[in-house]
């Protein structure tokens, strides 16, 4: 096959790429785009915990375009602007969900107005997270939730890789070219020999250099690690399966019992759970089971769950415990 016709092959194939990338970019699987939603939900379900709400319905999530979903809530609800953002980053961290987001808290009566927002960048030295620290009224919000990925990120592997080969055959056919004329133009003057032409980046067999990828730097590569999935307390998220509470960037060793124990408050937040369900859970497996551990895991768990002073495990009388996420300093 001659060079121009290896040219106008990666010349077509780089323009049906590019405009099937720019057309559309690849969509997520239904299933993918349900998770999402089931994901998004759990968001609205933290925030009326937080706000001391355990019985008020989130409404079902509108999915809107462009990856876009807004959280509708059956009832009004005050919050923390720290614990909306914090929420909202560790949910979708702990999912693998995009990177790249923003954030708008909107008024449900007309004007529907963005009362707080914030912009979350996979490069964290671009967030925009204005207005920290501030408690908003009760009133009806809804929260309208956009993932930002670039369109280079959302292209289709298949649609990349055909674009990296155009573009190495036109490479490949200009050097070619480029020898050929050079073998020509001196063999053509008489006693001189063709005169060996380096091509860098060929082998002797005609294959490219080997790609070698550097090395990423820790931070990137935290990045590419999909975290665990975990379950939100508070400001903390609890990894059941590393038994690890995590708060901001420091990590909580928990035990096997504490972690068993801290289950099943977790899955039962703001609600009573009687002694006998949480001896059974957790130490039904050894035949023996002892009051006073209940009382003694539960007095370490209090301790660990210190590190936000919002979140208490109070003891019901006659009845069991309860898990409580409250307002700090309330």
């Amino acid at each position: 096959m001659s060079w121009k016709a290896l040219l106008a092959i990666g010349t077509a194939l780089i323009v049906i790429v590019s405009w099937t990338a720019i057309r559309g970019r690849a969509t997520l699987p239904a299933t993918d785009e349900a998770t999402e939603k089931l994901v998004i939900r759990q968001i609205g379900h933290q925030l009326l915990l937080q706000a001391g709400d355990s019985s008020s319905r989130v409404l079902p999530v509108e999915e809107r375009a462009n990856r876009e979903y807004l959280i509708r809530f059956a009832a009004p609800f005050t919050f923390f602007t720290d614990s909306l953002v914090g929420t909202v980053r560790r949910i979708i961290a702990a999912n693998s969900l995009p990177a790249n987001y923003l954030v708008e808290v909107i008024q449900c009566d007309s004007p529907a107005e963005v009362i707080f927002g914030f912009q979350i960048y996979k490069d964290s030295a671009r967030n925009v997270v204005p207005c920290l620290g501030r408690l908003q009224e009760r009133s009806c919000y809804k929260i309208r939730i956009r993932f930002t990925e670039t369109q280079a990120a959302g292209m289709h592997p298949f649609s990349g890789g055909l674009m990296a080969g155009s573009l190495g055959a036109m490479l490949v056919s200009l050097l070619f070219r480029v020898f050929y004329i050079r073998k020509r133009s001196t063999a053509g003057k008489p006693g001189n020999m063709p005169a060996p032409v380096a091509l860098t980046g060929l082998t002797t067999d005609g294959q490219g250099p080997e790609n070698i990828q550097p090395d990423l730097p820790p931070e990137a590569i935290k990045q590419e690690v999909p975290a665990s999935s975990g379950i939100a307390i508070g400001n903390l998220v609890f990894l059941r399966e590393s038994q690890q509470l995590v708060t901001g960037s420091s990590i909580i060793m928990l035990t096997a019992k504490e972690a068993k124990l801290l289950h099943v408050f977790a899955c039962a937040q703001q609600e009573v759970i009687d002694r006998d369900q949480l001896m059974k859970e957790v130490w039904e497996d050894e035949g023996v089971i002892v009051g006073r551990s209940l009382d003694m895991f539960v007095s370490k768990l209090r301790k660990k769950l210190q590190a936000d002073p919002r979140i208490s495990i109070l003891n019901v009388h006659g009845k069991g415990y309860k898990l409580v996420v409250g307002r700090a300093g309330g």
